[in-house]
């Protein structure tokens, strides 16, 4: 018998998820406190994580539980939403620091 989809859905974000990381199987699998094999495992699609085990997961690789189910598509949205989130924070210390400096000069005048 196969693997469901959300099982195959799960091994192919966890394994997505670690690499994006730059994490091995052994290192995810000590920050979880889970087996090198189990976290193998799992990236087959040969076991499916308990709750608790799922949650240490989605902890350990910094997304919600819900996000280690998502489409690849998917990904690729919330991967876009994460550039423009970070580049808005950027331009918003950018044009900060403009307007401080260029009220100041006009102060001093």
């Amino acid at each position: 018998m196969g693997m469901s989809k959300v099982q195959d859905l799960l091994a192919t974000n966890v394994k997505l998820a670690r690499k994006r990381l730059g994490l091995s199987q052994m290192a995810l699998a000590a920050i979880c406190d889970l087996s090198t094999s189990y976290i193998g495992e799992i990236e087959l699609g040969k076991k499916f994580p308990s709750a608790e085990s799922f949650e240490r997961l989605s902890e350990a690789l910094g997304v919600r539980c819900y996000q280690l189910l998502y489409e690849p598509e998917d990904w690729e949205v919330n991967d876009k939403y994460d550039i423009l989130a970070d580049l808005k924070i950027e331009l918003q210390t950018e044009i900060n620091k403009i307007l401080e400096e260029t009220i100041t000069k006009h102060l001093r005048q």
